[in-house]
């Protein structure tokens, strides 16, 4: 940063810290319960990332109003930068911090203190600043992903080999592939971020956290890799939640529910507020459940398919308690009650949820294809179905919720195609128009990336000229 960018005149807003990029309050999925799960992080995961943790933790005190307990979070975060023995660059997010807070707090000495220490620091730390974003963004929600993708990406053009730079856009890349799925069937070599966790590893070959994930990725293709990994991430960190949680999603995806139960529970004892560890047991109970109903071997009314239903019902409530924003738990609840015959406890949550203007266009797309589903085959009212499919599909995001929408209406148009032959008609006809937006929309896109390439090549000729 250069030095005629920083002035003491309220210019601050060109520092380069949280309070100054532009992060919204209800961008933060989770503000509540930010500052417990990177206290966790600071507990369990390495050192080289508190300094991160405490800046972030410094901004959302300020957000909640606890601007003392901010000031105290940017002391330690520069603690940790000495005794770290950092580059200089590395402290420039925390001078800024400082910088802002203590001109909002009227401390303008203090203020000319770190704006100094800002300008000492001069130019070079570009790179250092876009991995701090990506790891902030990273750290306080979904919808601040794709800013997290896009900081890692530019930290990474001026740094390949950082291992810091890698792990962090290898994770951000999974959980955003985790959140828009088409088919849990992608093969690694086609997963940008199975290539990136492989990538992440080769340069630190001990990160537990990325080995777990990486077994995840492999886990349908390559079961004696993604077992390995698995074990080895365990070996290494058998009592930090944040590998635990993973390996235990890995061992429920291969059917080891009670293995997986095993390991959740142990780490909730550890992080007994992670409303992830909640998430994951309720679904071990609620697959559990589905399997003796599938099994043949009990009755869908059982003590014990019931018990399995309770147990999920309880965990899945727990979950969304800890954390309101988890719109897929509050899913798995309605979902879960209406297995339990609950269906007036289910349906107000479907409601209430696809009229939740906050939710991003894939979790809306997931509320109307669950809500279609429960209305169909709960309510058997495939009117309102069908006008629920229709909404989900209409959201032009490519993923497995939008193929199930598509599914569901064909399969109640062919149900129609009889005696209410127009039905299935408006059904066909609506599926082929929004099939043709589709196309036309993907010819557009594509012709304006050519035209973008061509007008690039035209430049550089036009320059080589010169």
């Amino acid at each position: 940063m250069s030095s005629d960018k920083v002035t003491s005149k309220g210019q601050l807003k060109n520092l380069e810290c949280l309070f100054t990029w532009d992060v919204d309050k209800d961008d933060i999925n989770d503000l509540k319960g930010i500052p417990e799960k990177l206290l966790d992080r600071v507990k369990y995961c390495p050192r080289r990332y508190h300094a991160t943790y405490f800046n972030i933790l410094a901004f959302v005190s300020h957000l909640q109003g606890r601007n003392d307990t901010a000031l105290e979070y940017l002391a330690k975060s520069e603690a940790v930068l000495k005794e770290e023995k950092q580059d200089e660059a590395e402290f420039l997010v925390t001078y800024s911090s400082f910088a802002w807070l203590h001109h909002h707090l009227g401390n303008m000495k203090d203020m000319e203190t770190y704006l100094g220490k800002v300008k000492r620091v001069g130019e070079g730390g570009e790179s250092a600043v876009e991995a701090e974003k990506g790891w902030s963004f990273l750290r306080m929600g979904a919808k601040l992903y794709p800013r997290a993708k896009e900081s890692f990406q530019k930290a990474l053009e001026a740094k390949p080999d950082s291992v810091s730079y890698n792990v962090g856009y290898a994770i951000v890349l999974y959980r955003l592939e985790e959140l828009v799925r088409k088919d849990v069937r992608v093969k690694p070599k086609d997963s940008p971020a199975a290539r990136q966790l492989q990538r992440a590893l080769d340069l630190d070959p001990t990160d537990a956290e990325v080995m777990v994930l990486l077994a995840l990725k492999n886990q349908r293709f390559n079961a004696t890799k993604s077992r390995e990994l698995v074990l080895m991430a365990l070996e290494k960190c058998a009592d930090v939640p944040q590998v635990i949680r993973y390996a235990g999603t890995y061992f429920r995806r291969d059917n080891s529910t009670t293995e997986s139960l095993e390991m959740l529970e142990e780490a909730a004892k550890r992080a007994p507020n992670s409303s992830f560890l909640y998430h994951q047991m309720g679904l071990c109970h609620w697959q559990e459940m589905i399997n003796m109903k599938t099994s043949g071997e009990w009755r869908a009314g059982s003590a014990q398919v019931k018990d399995a239903a309770a147990k999920s019902i309880r965990l899945f409530r727990k979950t969304v308690e800890l954390k309101p924003s988890n719109t897929h738990a509050w899913v798995h609840l309605a979902e879960a009650y209406a297995e339990s015959r609950q269906l007036e406890k289910a349906e107000p949550i479907f409601t209430r949820l696809i009229s939740d203007e906050r939710l991003t266009d894939t979790e809306r797309q997931h509320c109307h294809t669950k809500y279609g589903v429960f209305l169909m085959y709960h309510r058997k009212d495939d009117t309102r179905a069908v006008e629920q499919f229709k909404k989900a599909y209409r959201i032009r995001v490519d993923t497995k919720d939008r193929s199930q929408a598509r599914d569901k209406l064909k399969k109640i148009g062919n149900r129609r195609s009889g005696r209410r032959g127009r039905e299935s008609d408006d059904i066909s006809a609506f599926l082929s128009e929004v099939d043709d937006q589709d196309r036309r929309e993907s010819a557009t896109r594509a012709a304006a990336a050519a035209a973008n390439i061509s007008g690039l090549a035209d430049s550089f000729r036009t320059k080589m000229a010169l």
